[in-house]
């Protein structure tokens, strides 16, 4: 049985932590690795905290499984073939890719997010408008 379309349980296993790499003087580089959280040192994330950082890619998972379950496994398949395909569409370098195919398949575009409230206005917006494109009387 493949158990990549299995739905994923409620609490996620706590993942091990990593141990920052001493440099070669004996202490920690701050300018490579960032600053330390001592808070994620010494005390483990909230079960509802880790479950909620992967709730995208759970859901997703969980509608794998369902598909799976109710049309075989070339369904999910299919689906996630298509994702990755949404997911590599770019365009020509140097123009930054809207991502709407993939936007679009997942649901994400039906969402109404903090960004797409608050966020910055379009480049274009800010130009410098010539006197004589003005209407005045």
């Amino acid at each position: 049985m493949n158990n990549k379309f299995e739905i994923p349980p409620l609490r996620p296993a706590p993942r091990p932590r990593a141990a920052p790499e001493v440099g070669a003087f004996g202490v920690v580089d701050t300018l490579r690795t960032g600053l330390v959280n001592r808070r994620s040192e010494l005390t483990q994330k909230h079960p509802l905290e880790q479950s909620e950082l992967l709730y995208d890619l759970n859901q997703h998972q969980i509608k794998l499984g369902m598909a799976r379950r109710v049309c075989g496994a070339a369904l999910p398949l299919s689906l996630q073939a298509e994702r990755m395909y949404a997911a590599n569409i770019k365009r020509l370098p140097g123009i930054k890719s809207s991502n709407l195919h993939l936007e679009v398949f997942t649901g994400v575009d039906e969402d109404l997010t903090i960004e797409d409230v608050f966020d910055r206005p379009n480049p274009w917006e800010d130009l410098p408008q010539h006197p004589r494109g003005t209407n005045t009387a």
